[in-house]
């Protein structure tokens, strides 16, 4: 794929970004980055919130090219409505309170598309941000696409923007002293362990699942067998 980047590529280019961005606006970047300031004010991208009435629920966030139209519920009926070039478009359930992070992430996403076609110099296109659906079973042939397409790509992007490394470690040193969070197996943690994560998570202004991902790409997980939570986290099996 020609325009295909590797994380590596992706993380160095995100993290000469917020590099840039934090030099010239350190109090947006001390605990969390500002997102909506950051792509307001340096990428110079316009936000909207509309309520989305699209077939496919799990469209919650929409880059604009000043063509195609997106369908919105307004005044009780359905419309095509075209926005402006450069503006992320967000449904408006996002602005609840319990969406924060979703919110967040769902901006950063979209900015990424935004950066990403500067990156690879294509001519930007209308994009969706769709949800990755937890519940569904997806086949491995979609799971490749999803990992070589400008989703994965846009995602990725995201993450970095809003936990750049020297963020995460803040947060870490914070509520856990710099130790890294333990794992057993592949997806087990201790009670401890969620709750340092949660207080992380809500610290970034990003979801307690975006920021398990984060530290395991990050290498900041201290792995374990399952084994050793059995006998010493539960105190089974004997000794």
């Amino acid at each position: 794929m020609s325009n295909y980047l590797s994380r590596a590529e992706l993380e160095e280019i995100s993290h000469g970004l917020i590099e840039v961005y934090a030099k010239q606006n350190p109090k947006k970047a001390v605990q969390s980055i500002d997102i909506e300031h950051f792509i307001t004010d340096f990428l110079m991208l316009k936000i909207e919130y509309a309520s989305f009435a699209e077939d496919d629920y799990s469209k919650v966030g929409f880059m604009a090219d000043g063509e195609t139209p997106i369908l919105l519920h307004s005044n009780g009926k359905i419309i095509p409505f075209v926005f402006p070039k450069n503006t992320i478009v967000l449904d408006k359930y996002l602005l609840a309170e319990k969406e924060y992070g979703r919110r967040r992430f769902t901006m950063a996403h979209e900015a990424s598309h935004h950066i990403l076609g500067k990156v690879q110099t294509t001519q930007e296109t209308a994009r969706f941000h769709s949800e990755y659906d937890n519940d569904r079973a997806y086949g491995k042939e979609e799971v490749l696409q999803m990992f070589q397409s400008a989703e994965w790509q846009a995602d990725t992007m995201a993450a970095s923007l809003l936990m750049p490394r020297f963020l995460v470690e803040n947060a870490l040193h914070k509520f856990a002293d710099s130790k890294l969070i333990k794992l057993y197996g592949d997806t087990t943690f201790t009670a401890d362990g969620k709750s340092i994560m949660r207080n992380m998570a809500n610290y970034l202004g990003v979801s307690y699942k975006a920021l398990i991902i984060r530290l395991t790409h990050l290498d900041m997980l201290e792995k374990h067998d399952i084994s050793e939570y059995i006998s010493q986290e539960l105190k089974l099996g004997g000794a």
